[in-house]
């Protein structure tokens, strides 16, 4: 297969903002099949699920994703990191992150480039086909009445693909999708 470019990108205007505005979190393999446009943008999902809902303090968390080449091997993947920052410790909140130590999600990352129409950032998926896992992080209860008491963690996912567009519905982040997707906020 050729891989020709077919279009150059000139130089974007200023209106892109970074962070992190919320994440939502699925249990892995709970869509069944994805149907993905030649662009990359996850039009629908097959199956029914819960999202669970994490909202980010601003400016406290991050989403990075690492492009990986190897000329010698001819292979190609996207190494895609999830850095959360959650604050209060909590018996609740210890009980959650045990679980997410635990288990492999795909997660819905929502920027904070709000569309002012829908009331949605742009939204992400990731770890679309083999999920992604809880790699590391820290729970600290800080040392200054003005540090951080929480956790922070950091979520990895690794796939032949970068991360699949969604485009934000008008109701809810992921009415445009086809399915009954149950978003659970706490």
């Amino acid at each position: 297969m050729a891989c020709l470019l077919t279009n150059g990108r000139g130089l974007e205007c200023r209106e892109a903002v970074g962070g992190l505005r919320n994440v939502y979190f699925a249990n892995h393999d709970t869509f069944g099949a994805y149907t993905v446009d030649a662009d990359g943008q996850l039009t629908a999902v097959a199956g029914t699920a819960n999202v669970f809902k994490y909202a980010l303090n601003p400016q406290s968390s991050e989403y990075t994703e690492t492009i990986t080449v190897s000329e010698d091997n001819g292979t190609v993947f996207y190494e895609q990191v999830t850095t959360l920052m959650l604050p209060n410790l909590s018996k609740a909140a210890l009980s959650a992150l045990r679980l997410l130590t635990s288990g492999r999600f795909q997660i819905f990352t929502e920027d904070n480039n709000v569309n002012e129409a829908n009331g949605f950032g742009q939204c992400y998926l990731v770890g679309a086909y083999n999920g992604a896992s809880v790699t590391g992080g820290t729970v600290a209860l800080g040392k200054a009445l003005g540090d951080m008491s929480g956790y922070t963690l950091t979520i990895t996912s690794r796939e032949r693909k970068s991360a699949l567009f969604v485009e934000p519905g008008t109701t809810t982040i992921f009415d445009g999708l086809g399915a009954t997707i149950t978003v659970v906020d706490s």
